[in-house]
């Protein structure tokens, strides 16, 4: 097949796609070592779909590069995955998916499958591994690591084609979460999207339940977007780093959802019976708990709608 890679990469100078040097482009997760880059495009801002399990697709947006690599010969399509799931925990990230049948899960079209290769590039030629990449690609994973700038999403798929394993890395660098006031259109935007909202500007003691009074602003906003939706019933879930005691965290964080409820109830004029509480302390992380942005991140207070 590496025949073929002389002519590709001519048709790709005639055609004014060749890469941006890879010293401009974001390197928080390089390709594997020894790997041969075929294609290296910056794309600009865009969305991109990240395969979450076998039954959901998650959509984030940012800034796009999207690699084609053939692997080292001696490599696997299998040892490939796992060295970047490696990577990414290296760096502080979480791991969102890792498997071996991404290309057999069919949602939304196949949306994020399709999205592991410049959809321009199909119609102009046609380098036989690059277009059946997506087609054939079982092992896959996505991550996410956190910076101080940018939430930079990873994904990735392998697969051996004839007598090479080929890959597609993707990184987005998305803008991080909002974690300043929540406002109604957050509310409003994250209910329709997602069927949830995380909410930061609810604030306790360490260790304690009792919600402090610099809350109110927040509380004022969900209360009138409660207010405004009486139709609806809503989950209060209560979340916690993994600092401390497993189940100790678990009783604290449905103590303060609780806490919220009551608030809203007894201050703000919401409806008891739409609200329900729940607490699961760390099991369900929005970053990892390797580091103090992440625990940051994982203390959270979210609105979920039944």
């Amino acid at each position: 097949m590496k025949n073929h890679k002389t002519l590709i990469i001519l048709y790709a100078l005639i055609l004014n796609l060749t890469a941006v040097q890879a010293q401009d482009k974001t390197e928080i997760i390089t390709v594997y070592k020894g790997s041969e880059v075929e294609f290296d495009d910056e794309i600009g801002f865009e969305k991109h779909h990240i395969l979450v399990n076998d039954t959901l697709v998650e959509v984030v947006e940012g800034n796009i590069r999207r690699q084609f690599c053939y692997a080292p010969a001696d490599r696997s399509a299998y040892e490939i995955v796992k060295n970047f799931e490696k990577a990414i925990l290296s760096k502080g990230g979480n791991i969102i998916n890792i498997t071996d049948k991404a290309g057999i899960i069919e949602i939304n079209g196949q949306d994020f499958i399709q999205d592991l290769f410049v959809k321009e590039r199909i119609s102009r030629y046609n380098p036989y591994a690059y277009l059946q990449l997506p087609n054939y690609a079982n092992d896959y994973v996505a991550g996410k690591i956190a910076t101080e700038k940018f939430d930079i999403y990873i994904t990735l798929a392998a697969v051996k084609i004839e007598d090479d394993v080929v890959y597609t890395l993707v990184t987005v660098e998305s803008k991080p979460m909002d974690m300043n006031m929540v406002t109604l259109n957050i509310l409003n935007d994250g209910i329709a999207s997602k069927g949830k909202v995380a909410i930061y500007n609810i604030y306790f003691d360490t260790g304690k339940y009792e919600v402090k009074p610099e809350s109110s602003k927040a509380l004022k906003v969900i209360a009138g977007y409660l207010n405004k939706n009486t139709n609806k019933k809503f989950l209060i879930v209560g979340h916690t780093d993994n600092t401390g005691n497993f189940e100790s965290n678990i009783e604290l964080s449905k103590n303060r959802a609780n806490a919220v409820i009551e608030k809203l109830v007894s201050e703000y004029g919401v409806t008891k019976n739409q609200l329900k509480p729940y607490g699961i302390g760390s099991v369900s992380p929005k970053m990892s708990n390797l580091s103090e942005d992440g625990r940051t991140r994982n203390r959270r207070v979210e609105l979920v709608e039944l």
